[in-house]
């Protein structure tokens, strides 16, 4: 069972950068409130950035980083149906743009609108086949609507590019388990391990995967390091128990895998 954190945009690290306006000219009145705006967006003063966004874009009304920007200080603002507006807006005006489309479907995600998101994601691709930021959050739509192979071929594009994305890995990892395609979980959560080896959820994930392919001595020993790093677990003490009763008797033949009602590690 997949959770999802409040608000889920934390999920996604932090919000992408501000369109710096460039002083094309002096009498460019849309430069100044774009340099304050991101400015005070930098301050986390989301609500005031989006006040001198708007004056740019009284100044230059047809240019799209403007909506943009605003839109972006409004998402951050927590004001989703008013960002997703200003989204629509640059659609409008530059339908070939792949922004317009990436914006407004990661809103859509943070709405959980999955369907909508993977049709904004999927323009915002076919408009920028590089745009590795648009295939991380339609494989999370994907994953959400528990279509785990399109998922997969999602973060697989993110890891083509960063081999080591912890995110990615871990959902990935998620999607293949929950394919029963354990060897491939254990694979993607051994490298989690190996990128994160302080963090006890990386060892459950893995120690999860191994109780259901069969591999008791190996699920053990990642739940008991999930216990050395958090001790007194208790979820993690409660899977070393089950595992241990399921154990083979000397001679005897190998038990099934710890039931799949124990519950999923969730991504983070």
């Amino acid at each position: 069972m997949m959770t999802y954190p409040k608000p889920l945009l934390l999920l996604f690290g932090s919000l992408a950068l501000f369109v710096a306006t460039l002083p094309v000219s002096a009498q460019d009145d849309s430069v100044e409130p774009t340099r304050k705006g991101i400015e005070l967006a930098k301050q986390k003063k989301y609500d005031q950035a989006a006040e001198e966004f708007s004056q740019a874009i009284k100044a230059d009304p047809q240019d799209t980083k403007h909506y943009l920007n605003r839109g972006k200080a409004l998402k951050a603002a927590g004001k989703l149906t008013e960002a997703e507006k200003d989204f629509t807006k640059v659609v409008e005006l530059q339908p070939e743009r792949a922004e317009g489309f990436s914006e407004r479907g990661k809103l859509k995600v943070a709405q959980k609108n999955f369907e909508g998101a993977i049709e904004d994601l999927d323009e915002a691709i076919s408009n920028d086949e590089d745009d590795i930021d648009s295939y991380r959050f339609r494989a999370f739509a994907h994953i959400s609507k528990n279509d785990f192979e399109k998922a997969i071929e999602d973060y697989s594009k993110v890891l083509d590019e960063k081999a080591d994305d912890v995110q990615a890995l871990e959902r990935r990892g998620f999607a293949y388990r929950s394919l029963k395609q354990y060897d491939k979980a254990i694979e993607d959560f051994s490298k989690l391990v190996k990128a994160t080896p302080k963090d006890a959820e990386a060892y459950r994930r893995r120690g999860y995967a191994y109780s259901q392919s069969g591999d008791n001595e190996k699920a053990l020993a990642d739940y008991r390091k999930v216990v050395e790093l958090k001790p007194g677990d208790a979820d993690a003490e409660s899977r070393i128990k089950a595992v241990e009763a399921r154990k083979p008797a000397a001679g005897g033949a190998s038990p099934a895998a710890v039931p799949s009602g124990a519950s999923a590690p969730s991504p983070r």
